[in-house]
């Protein structure tokens, strides 16, 4: 970075001087007919600065557009994955986890039991 802006630094002292810009005739309404006295570093710096933000908008559109499309690709993912789930209870019911596979026997008198103590039964 150092060199850079040594090398930046040397060009722009190479070309300190004042240079004439004509005005293209689109914008002559605009700015005159005249031609007008720039100095040559800041034009130079202008045209740099334009190029970084130039690369800077077109870097930040591209990642921009990558990070849109993984959150979409993450949406749609999600979405077919609930819609799955939507659809479970169709595609493959729970089994009965709270009753055994075969009757219980004490179960059946435990049960019977406590209907015959009358559990507020109108």
């Amino acid at each position: 970075m150092i060199g850079l802006g040594v090398v930046a630094g040397l060009l722009l002292v190479a070309n300190s001087g004042w240079i004439a810009v004509t005005i293209p005739p689109w914008l002559t309404g605009l700015f005159g007919d005249r031609p007008h006295e720039v100095w040559l570093p800041a034009l130079i710096a202008g045209w740099f600065v334009g190029a970084v933000v130039l690369a800077a908008l077109v870097l930040w559109g591209m990642f921009y557009v990558w990070r849109r499309r993984q959150y979409e690709a993450l949406v749609n993912r999600l979405e077919r994955e609930l819609a799955k789930l939507r659809n479970l209870p169709f595609t493959e019911p729970a089994p009965l986890e709270d009753l055994p596979e075969t009757p219980s026997a004490h179960a059946a008198r435990v049960m019977h039991a406590l209907d015959d103590e009358g559990y507020d039964s109108p």
